[in-house]
């Protein structure tokens, strides 16, 4: 009986569920440690369910209980004690309250699906925003006006659907509603590349309309492979021609290119499949742990690549080394790229791959301390990262320096003065502090970047490619930031931007730079190299499990066949919940649900996907494709591709020839045996040298291209003086109150455009056309400025007989590597001699 303790009124579902745990714990312990002494009644069994039902607990902690009772295991002399208990526990399923507690959940879980849903609806609606599933929605809804559909029809020539095995059920509703309005529809795509089934793209769909369209026809299908040599072609076809039995062989089979013996000799002596096999050293008793694996695969590679791999790079005919960036390492997840990168960097080999936490990394941290003194002149946490960083203080100096001003000015109050503003780089950031006041966050961190001289201090701190490229994503998101602002319609500002990094850090969405280059080992995912190629590629997680839990949510559609007329209708969320938490295996629902139909079809649709997956990683091999296995650990997910078997293997070390055949040969591939340690020495990564431009001189004074004389003094410009002074005409009697600069102009303006080869009522019309524009003609005749004009011209064919002239001559020239341009009102030019006249405004 003190296993079974009363009821107590009042405790929270936490503690329920502690106390619970905690008494069911101590009677399955003591079942087990007093087999001959404790006998549990029929009475206390019966107290135990009533104590069960009365507590009423909510929660998978209390149903995990009910599942280890359920499979527990005692001595043959306490079994008949416990067997009441075990049956009891066995039959919990049929339980009101365990059943209501799944439903509770799932319907909690869709309503505030729902709720979320409505709110974010109506959060988007206030500010006039759409997100890329309402593109889709509302596109398929425009496509049901009839005035839409009209318009189409008269101009939808040519329909051009790529990718198509990637389609989602929405958009392809949206593509065969714009299919019957083009007058031709072209659709491409490869189903053996459909690997995006977690975003919604169903293969199904792809086989509907294929079928729908009377099949593929031999001509639509790709024949050639271009990109890989022909044992990786060779391969691929082998092994899946067979993977893919529900397709059409010649739909698989693809006739490479690149054949072998086309290849230059270095490339055909040097074996396209390669099996790289690791075994643990005899001295070591057992298998190491992780990531013993990913060690040995980073020590091997950076070893072939010492050794020397030729390659022959896409669009070239010379054969040089693979670097390490013509490498990629493909693997199932994010978590496994992290331990490969760092087992390459341990290698001493660099890891191009995507991985949060950017905000911890130095180069950011100054650059975010920089924009915070900016930001605010009082954060001398800020000013205290910048002096640590930019300018190479050590701790202690900066503790002492700051406790050293404190000390002045608790004894002199007033002294004026912050901290370390005699620093240069503090001297710097308060001017630039200035000119930032009406810039954008990402002209700010320009601003910064360059006035500072950032980069060169970041780069000095080695493994350049990885921080410059975090810099470089820096600016990035300040550009994001800023994009976000403007279709919120809010206002962009600095501090805003800094909140901004601080919630993606929150949400380890801070992205660091890939670190891409020559230098670096291409670390991603499966679904990433989608589309990619390397020279070298390396498939990674060869011994997966086949991922076909049912727990979770599943798109189900009522009807096996595709209605392309209604694709969206009939189609319905499902969502299963484990009631056990992490235990998903050796419950009795699992045994049950293990030989469930449901069971079978995930299975089956688990098994298409990957393999769908291992042949996007395959292909993406250009000149080497890399099988990389240890010792007591079957490759499962490639032997699943292979034979179906998970424990069949698929690679022999021993053999010098693999169990892939293509045309009545199998396939050769060089095994590579290799026996390690379990601990692995760390080699130092190789600085890429940086080659740096000239250092920044700071604030020169840089004179305009162009020089404008009524703004500035030539000093080495001639000094002119008057030889003699001429008077072509009578001085103008002009009205005291017209404007003396208009007038000017107006009369410069007649002598730069009159001629006397003109009739009389031509210049008479050109004068009075001047005279009115430049509103004159209240205070000048036209007969008085013709004069002038005509005076003008008698005197320059008196000065300047046998003369060829040009009016408004452009001119321009180059003094001290500046431009000159003006406009020469006269030019005369002889043999010997040039004249330049220009009308003057104060004449």
């Amino acid at each position: 009986q003190k296993f079974l303790p009363k009821v107590v009124k009042g405790k929270s579902g936490a503690e329920w569920h502690a106390t619970l745990k905690e008494h069911l714990e101590e009677t399955i312990d003591a079942l087990k440690a007093n087999e001959d002494e404790t006998k549990l009644t029929n009475n206390a069994i019966s107290d135990l369910k009533t104590f069960v039902n009365e507590l009423n607990v909510r929660g998978e902690l209390f149903w995990h209980q009910w599942a280890k009772i359920s499979k527990i295991k005692v001595g043959a002399k306490s079994r008949g004690d416990v067997e009441q208990l075990v049956e009891f526990a066995k039959s919990h399923e049929q339980c009101i309250d365990f059943q209501d507690d799944i439903k509770s959940f799932i319907d909690n879980l869709f309503d505030l699906t729902i709720a979320g849903i409505e709110e974010y609806q109506r959060y988007k609606q206030q500010r006039g925003l759409i997100d890329y599933t309402d593109m889709e929605a509302l596109v398929k809804n425009l496509l049901n006006n009839e005035q839409v559909s009209q318009v189409l029809s008269e101009e939808l020539d040519l329909l051009m659907v790529d990718e198509f095995q990637d389609t989602s059920p929405m958009q392809l509703e949206i593509f065969l509603k714009l299919s019957k309005l083009a007058n031709q529809s072209v659709w491409v795509g490869d189903p053996k590349q459909s690997i995006y089934g977690f975003r919604g793209a169903e293969p199904k769909l792809m086989e509907a309309i294929i079928t729908a369209c009377g099949g593929v026809k031999p001509e639509n299908i790709q024949e050639f492979s271009w990109r890989s040599r022909q044992d990786v072609v060779h391969a691929t076809n082998a092994i899946f021609v067979k993977a893919f039995k529900e397709l059409d062989p010649k739909q698989v089979r693809l006739i490479p290119k690149r054949e072998t013996n086309l290849e230059p000799k270095e490339m055909q002596r040097s074996f396209a499949l390669r099996h790289w096999h690791f075994k643990k050293s005899p001295e070591l008793k057992r298998m190491p742990g992780k990531p013993w694996f990913e060690n040995c695969l980073a020590k091997t590679l950076a070893d072939e690549l010492a050794a020397g791999i030729p390659i022959v790079p896409k669009g070239e005919t010379e054969i040089r080394m693979a670097r390490p960036g013509d490498v990629a390492i493909l693997c199932r997840s994010n978590a496994a790229c992290q331990d490969v990168a760092e087992c390459l960097h341990r290698a001493g080999l660099k890891a191009a791959i995507s991985r949060a936490a950017l905000m911890q990394t130095a180069e950011v941290k100054l650059i975010l301390a920089c924009l915070k003194f900016i930001l605010n002149k009082r954060d001398t946490l800020s000013l205290a990262e910048v002096l640590k960083l930019k300018v190479n203080w050590e701790i202690e100096k900066i503790i002492e320096h700051r406790l050293d001003h404190l000390e002045a000015v608790e004894e002199k109050p007033n002294l004026k003065g912050k901290w370390a503003e005699d620093e240069p780089i503090i001297q710097q950031l308060t001017r630039l502090r200035r000119q930032t006041i009406e810039l954008s966050s990402s002209e700010i961190l320009n601003l910064l970047l360059d006035e500072l001289d950032l980069r060169r201090t970041i780069v000095q701190w080695g493994n350049a490619d990885q921080r410059l490229s975090n810099v470089a994503q820096m600016s990035k998101f300040a550009l994001q930031y800023e994009d976000a602002c403007n279709r919120l319609h809010t206002a962009a500002s600095l501090g805003g931007f800094l909140l901004w990094l601080n919630d993606l850090e929150g949400r380890d969405l801070d992205q660091q730079g890939s670190g891409e280059g020559p230098n670096a080992v291409n670390v991603l995912t499966y679904h990433k190299s989608k589309g990619l190629e390397y020279p070298v590629t390396i498939v990674h997680s060869l011994e997966g499990v086949l991922r076909d839990s049912l727990w979770g949510i599943e798109i189900k559609s009522e009807t096996e066949e595709v209605d392309l007329d209604n694709i969206l209708e009939n189609r319905w969320l499902r969502y299963w919940i484990n009631p056990y938490g992490d235990q998903s295996r050796n419950t009795l629902l699992a045994e049950r649900l293990s030989d469930s139909e449901e069971q079978k079809q995930k299975t089956k649709q688990s098994i298409q996907e990957e393999a769908r997956l291992m042949y996007v990683g395959i292909t993406r091999a250009r000149d080497y494709l890399v099988f990389p296995t240890r010792e007591g650990k079957p490759t499962k997910w490639l032997n699943r591709v292979w034979n179906g078997i998970d424990d069949q293997p698929t690679l022999d070390p021993t053999q010098e020839e693999s169990q892939w055949e293509w045309e009545n040969e199998f396939l050769p591939i060089v095994n590579k045996m290799e026996y390690f340690e379990a601990i692995f020495p760390e080699s130092e990564i190789p600085q890429t040298k940086v080659e740096y431009v000239k250092e920044p001189t700071g604030h020169e004074f840089h004179p305009l291209q162009n020089i404008t004389l009524s703004q500035e003094k030539i000093e080495v410009a001639p000094k002119l003086t008057f030889a003699k002074k001429y008077q072509f005409a009578p001085p103008l009697e002009i009205d005291l109150e017209a404007n003396r600069s208009t007038v000017l102009k107006a009369v410069t303006a007649l002598l730069a455009a009159d001629n006397e080869a003109y009739t009389l009522e031509v210049r008479r019309s050109m004068a009075e056309g001047l005279l009115d524009r430049f509103e004159l003609d209240e205070y000048l005749s036209t007969d008085k400025v013709l004069r002038h004009s005509t005076g003008f011209s008698d005197f320059l064919k008196k000065e300047f007989p046998n003369t060829k002239m040009y009016r408004q001559y452009p001119f321009q020239t180059t003094f001290e590597n500046r431009q000159f341009e003006t406009i020469i009102d006269c030019l005369f030019v002889s043999d010997s001699t040039l004249t330049v006249i220009q009308d003057s405004s104060y004449a």
